[in-house]
């Protein structure tokens, strides 16, 4: 893949740019000689995927603290032409990021991601409760803020940020989970081939009846087929509608798998695929 392009959530110094260098490091042969390109926003990068202006979108999906990117989700489901093709699984430390050394009474305002906010709750209760907190659309521009600042201001963003833009580390590890982790995911325009420890992503739309859901995870479990996750997002429509994201292991094209598929969209189930790609974890295990 010399010479494509991935797209993630910039600027530099963000977690997602972290990640996409780990994952990029991490001795991938299929991706050497790729460049990368930061967008604003998780929907700017998945959408210049589907239009073809990068060849990848690498952005994050789930963390282990605060759950699902919802951001994420809603616009793989949207672009129809997109796959997730490989999931990375990133270990996330949050840093309380400062022009210069200040105590923790000082700070009056601290700036970060909906998701920093969210993994440092504890930390931020306990030591910082008397600071604004203003959103930013990423880490690094939290970072970039504070840094073009001289208030008594603070980011919450990755070791890397204080590198780049010229900040002090105040304190290390300021996440509540000390195992923080976040999946991301490589979306692009072709599927996976088999690797033999693979799971499947599907987006499922069914009817508001008694037991359908039920009758849904029926059609996986009788076939031996482990369900990993499920997740209900608001369909779009009237209130109380929603749609499911699931995730299942096992190829997309393995014959229970299908026998399971077909017989879900005869129940008048709507399925759209949206990846069958190997597991990390059990890749990483497997090594």
């Amino acid at each position: 893949m010399e010479g494509a392009k991935i797209g993630y959530l910039g600027p530099r110094g963000s977690f997602s740019e972290e990640a996409l260098l780990s994952f990029l490091q991490r001795g991938n042969g299929d991706f050497r000689g790729v460049s990368a390109e930061g967008f604003a926003t998780i929907a700017q990068a998945i959408h210049a995927c589907g239009e073809k202006r990068v060849d990848w979108a690498f952005v994050p999906l789930e963390n282990s603290t605060e759950g699902q990117v919802s951001m994420t989700l809603d616009c793989v489901a949207e672009r129809e032409e997109l796959l997730i093709y490989e999931e990375f699984v990133h270990p996330v430390s949050q840093c309380l990021l400062t022009l210069r050394p200040l105590g923790f009474e000082q700070i009056r305002r601290v700036y970060s991601h909906p998701q920093g906010f969210g993994q440092c709750r504890d930390f931020l209760e306990t030591h910082l409760s008397q600071a604004d907190q203003t959103v930013c659309r990423s880490t690094a521009e939290a970072a970039r803020i504070v840094a073009e600042s001289d208030q008594a201001w603070a980011a919450i963003a990755p070791r890397r940020a204080a590198d780049l833009y010229g900040l002090q580390c105040l304190e290390q590890g300021v996440q509540d989970n000390k195992d923080n982790t976040t999946r991301f995911i490589l979306v692009g325009h072709c599927l996976r081939e088999l690797s033999g420890l693979d799971k499947t992503s599907l987006f499922m739309r069914i009817e508001d009846s008694p037991g359908s859901l039920c009758r849904m995870l029926q059609e996986f479990a009788s076939r031996g087929i482990n369900l990993t996750k499920i997740e209900s997002r608001p369909a779009k429509g009237r209130l109380g509608e929603y749609v499911f994201f699931v995730d299942v292991d096992g190829y997309v094209f393995a014959p229970e798998m299908q026998e399971a598929l077909w017989a879900l969209k005869k129940n008048r189930v709507a399925i759209r695929l949206l990846g069958s790609y190997p597991r990390q974890m059990d890749i990483d295990e497997s090594r």
